[in-house]
């Protein structure tokens, strides 16, 4: 089949995952091209929310190049990840005869503007189950799909373990406020990497960054070689699990996690994925498996295991194909 995702393929993010897997499965796809080479990134999806903000009644520039790509193209199906649509651009799509999907792997929360809610959804899929009940509440065809790990560089790349406490991501409040409590406790071997913390986060959390954004092998070399990867999630994440959860466990990481009921979905608490439900629970477990590396192992197998065999993106993919053919 033909896909055309209007979303820019950066290094492991979402749209390179998917539209990667895609083409492993024998399908053609074409995502948005980046439009300044020489923008960084995180400025670049920054400048995206202020044109989305300011420009409300304006197509985005993603929406513009999908209507004119889609002429020459001629894609069977429409594949959003994680980004909405207007409903003006999802009927011009209809009217077509192309497919319309999106599958949103954020928190129902980042939704900008009108999100999802708008007619021209074929199919919906979104990581967490509440909100999937919600959309069909109004009729639209949703269902609950978590995001995944591509096993082609979410794998096995480590040679030692060392002492680290791994953290990776934003240095959000939530994050921030538990990485300031493991250095009073005393872990003080605190890796941070991701997006530089922000100008109001204590000096001792700052420390830590190691201003570096970590891909691929890189991210799994890096996740199997600490001693535990902390997943912790924003206070908005609600009851749902990120990628990252797929991604340490695809890495053979040991993972401690905040507890949600979403987890049980995907993995067996204790016996592939460590979990806590409070600050004293999540001290006691660091040090049980410092103490118990023999133990630590067995979990970071039984993940790696789970993951590799019911949570790659192919799976998801064939998931959302199944719902096409029915």
């Amino acid at each position: 089949m033909k896909f055309i995702i209007p979303s820019y393929s950066l290094p492991d993010n979402f749209t390179e995952n998917v539209a990667f897997t895609l083409r492993l499965m024998g399908h053609e796809v074409l995502t948005a091209p980046k439009p300044v080479k020489l923008i960084d990134d995180r400025l670049m999806h920054v400048m995206q929310i202020g044109y989305e903000k300011f420009f409300t009644t304006s197509l985005t520039p993603q929406e513009k190049w999908l209507l004119k790509s889609i002429r020459n193209f001629k894609p069977q199906v429409v594949l959003t990840l994680t980004q909405s649509l207007s409903e003006e651009v999802l009927l011009e799509i209809k009217k077509q005869g192309i497919t319309t999907i999106c599958w949103w792997g954020d928190t129902p929360a980042n939704m900008r503007k009108q999100g999802l809610l708008c007619e021209g959804w074929d199919f919906i899929f979104i990581k967490d189950k509440y909100a999937a009940f919600k959309l069909k509440t109004l009729g639209l065809n949703a269902f609950y799909l978590p995001e995944a790990m591509n096993p082609q560089w979410h794998t096995k790349c480590y040679t030692s373990i060392d002492e680290s406490l791994l953290f990776a991501g934003n240095i959000y409040d939530y994050r921030h406020f538990l990485i300031s409590k493991l250095l009073k406790a005393g872990f003080e071997d605190i890796k941070l990497f991701g997006q530089r913390p922000p100008r109001w986060a204590k000096p001792e959390v700052k420390g830590l960054f190691l201003n570096k954004f970590i891909v691929r092998e890189e991210k799994s070399r890096e996740f199997g070689n600490s001693f535990a990867c902390i997943n912790s999630t924003a206070m908005s994440e609600g009851n749902s699990i990120n990628c990252r959860t797929f991604e340490i466990a695809g890495a053979g990481g040991l993972q401690i996690m905040e507890y949600r009921s979403a987890i049980e979905d995907c993995f067996e608490p204790e016996k592939e994925i460590v979990t806590y439900s409070s600050l004293d629970e999540l001290l006691e477990k660091i040090n049980f498996y410092r103490r118990n590396p023999s133990q630590a192992g067995r979990i970071r197998n039984a993940g790696y295991q789970r993951v590799h065999s019911e949570h790659t993106y192919e799976l998801r993919l064939n998931t959302i194909l199944n719902h096409l053919t029915r």
